[in-house]
């Protein structure tokens, strides 16, 4: 495991409120207080283009792709239409702590704090939730040429949709309503202070 000194443990707990992955659904689907009222800022209310108070799992790709596509043009230096690895890793201050030494570690730590509050709000994060940037360009690069195309970015986010709307929609209705959409976000906002509590839990071993 990677020694750590304090500065980088105050990173890490940083890079946790931040994004931690390019191209990534949770900050597009965020929890926003006062979301009921259809507040400005409201991301329900945002991605529910016909304002039907249902959200499609349309809705929510064209959300997702919206953003990945300002994502990506701002990443693009060159403008050639392609990312490379470089341009990838290129991060916003503070979100760019690698946590993939101690990914695995996470994912217990959580696992053990769940079994023993009980608290079914926890989800217990996948390791890959924790891959460094050039895990994160392989597993996006699907067609090993060395860089990510914007066909490679829409087919990431059809499957990080999938598995979102999957995760929402309780009923099985094919639609994700306001109420299931703040249960999930509800869900994440507890994992993410769990998460942080095992980061700094982990990391303070590290520096003794």
């Amino acid at each position: 495991m990677k020694n750590m000194t304090k500065k980088t443990n105050s990173a890490l707990l940083i890079s946790l409120v931040a994004s931690a992955f390019v191209f990534s659904i949770p900050q597009v689907m965020a929890y926003q207080p006062g979301g009921h009222h259809g507040g400005k800022g409201n991301a329900f209310n945002h991605m529910d283009s016909n304002q039907d108070a249902l959200l499609s799992t349309d809705e929510m790709t064209s959300a997702l792709m919206a953003k990945s596509e300002r994502s990506f043009s701002r990443k693009d230096q060159d403008q050639d239409d392609l990312l490379s690895l470089e341009e990838f890793s290129q991060t916003r201050r503070g979100s760019g702590t690698d946590l993939s030494d101690i990914g695995d570690d996470i994912v217990q730590c959580v696992t053990d704090i769940k079994a023993e509050t009980g608290d079914v709000n926890i989800t217990v994060p996948s390791s890959d939730q924790f891959m460094s940037k050039e895990q994160k360009f392989t597993a996006s690069d699907s067609s090993a040429d060395g860089f990510i195309s914007m066909d490679e970015v829409a087919a990431r986010v059809d499957t990080k949709v999938a598995a979102s709307f999957e995760a929402m929609d309780l009923d099985l209705d094919g639609m994700v309503s306001q109420a299931e959409f703040d249960a999930r976000n509800e869900q994440k906002a507890a994992t993410r202070s769990v998460i942080r509590q095992c980061v700094s839990e982990i990391t303070a071993d590290d520096i003794v």
